[in-house]
């Protein structure tokens, strides 16, 4: 698991010490972004992804802390008349794979945006499963290159190694201009 936010980080640790079995929960160095927490914790239902926001042609899958980044995507999408689904996956493993099918079914696109090294990571995790399925929207993953990373501010990090709305836009790109272009289902591809 890993929370978008404070109060998710609670109900996460809440949904841990119910569940019988191993859990993990994988949260950031640093604050959140100031999430009001409520009184009484709920336990998540495990494996099951949040839906933030409906839409058409995109469909972006954030994990943990990447939400204000996905919701960012979504706007600036919109501003340039794409309609772009975010969804909060919360879970890597399990990974809500009745939500992603359904996504990737109606999407043109997935993105996926996760802090942590691409390879291997949540959107791997995404792309495997979009193969079991037999899905071939292409999938278009924002996160850490499979290197050494160097110390810094997150927000500096980020910008220079591509985990950024601006990285995800460039690589979205061809896809864009065939959505607004066309409105006809992509050929399969992996970015």
């Amino acid at each position: 698991m890993s929370p978008k936010d404070e109060d998710e980080f609670v109900d996460m640790l809440y949904t841990a010490s119910l569940h019988k079995g191993p859990i993990a929960i994988r949260y950031p160095r640093g604050t959140g972004p100031n999430a009001t927490i409520k009184k009484t914790p709920l336990a998540l239902p495990i494996g099951k992804a949040e839906v933030v926001r409906h839409g058409k042609k995109v469909a972006i899958w954030s994990y943990g802390q990447m939400l204000p980044l996905a919701l960012q995507l979504s706007d600036e999408l919109k501003a340039e008349g794409v309609e772009a689904a975010v969804i909060n996956a919360r879970f890597a493993k399990p990974l809500d794979t009745a939500m992603l099918e359904l996504f990737a079914k109606n999407a043109e696109v997935i993105v996926t945006f996760e802090d942590h090294v691409l390879k291997g990571g949540f959107g791997a995790g995404v792309l495997e499963e979009l193969a079991d399925l037999g899905i071939g929207t292409p999938v278009v993953r924002i996160g850490w290159p499979d290197e050494f990373v160097d110390h810094g501010k997150p927000d500096a990090l980020r910008e220079r190694y591509g985990v950024s709305v601006a990285a995800a836009k460039e690589k979205l790109a061809p896809y864009l201009a065939r959505i607004k272009g066309a409105g006809r289902k992509l050929q399969p591809t992996a970015a």
